[in-house]
């Protein structure tokens, strides 16, 4: 089994991390000074809380490639999904998705450690996790929704897939 960790963040995606990740901090720092409402505790934990489900439920942490599978891992669960339903494998920079997709809708988390959930184009839904906004690798699938990912090392990753693909 070989395993892919997600690609570092971009520039983009790290400073957006950077810029909201203290945020419950901040929030639970205003909550401890004097004078403030002793519900600012509140929303700090719901705060905190949402971070946590991100990282531990929506961020995955690697992509493992197997003879019959491939594995998208986060630290809570796991998705396999059979080599046989993998129907077309592709790698594209952000100006070709974007040139081909144009602009969607997300569904789910984005901005704090990357993207995850569903994306709505005009023409297909995308589940993705992406931690990057370039070298996209859309793996079609015959029973499901396509998935969107950015797994380190892009170019190595499509040719196993395609070299593990039945046909």
């Amino acid at each position: 089994m070989l395993r892919f960790p997600l690609a570092p963040m971009s520039g983009l995606i790290l400073g957006l991390t950077i810029l909201v990740l203290p945020l419950p901090l901040l929030m639970i720092w205003i909550a401890t000074r004097d004078g403030a409402p002793g519900l600012m505790w509140i929303p700090a934990l719901f705060v905190a809380a949402i971070y946590l489900f991100v990282w531990l439920y929506m961020r995955p942490s690697a992509f493992e490639v197997s003879d019959d599978s491939l594995d998208v891992v986060w630290p809570v669960r796991r998705l396999s999904v059979p080599m046989a339903d993998i129907t077309k494998v592709e790698l594209l920079g952000g100006r070709d998705f974007r040139s081909r997709y144009g602009y969607g809708m997300r569904i789910g988390a984005g901005g704090l450690w990357g993207g995850f959930g569903l994306l709505k184009m005009k023409s297909v839904t995308f589940r993705f996790y992406i931690s990057r906004m370039d070298d996209y690798v859309i793996l079609w699938r015959r029973a499901d929704r396509p998935l969107l990912i950015t797994p380190a090392k892009p170019r190595a990753f499509v040719e196993l897939l395609e070299g593990r693909r039945p046909g």
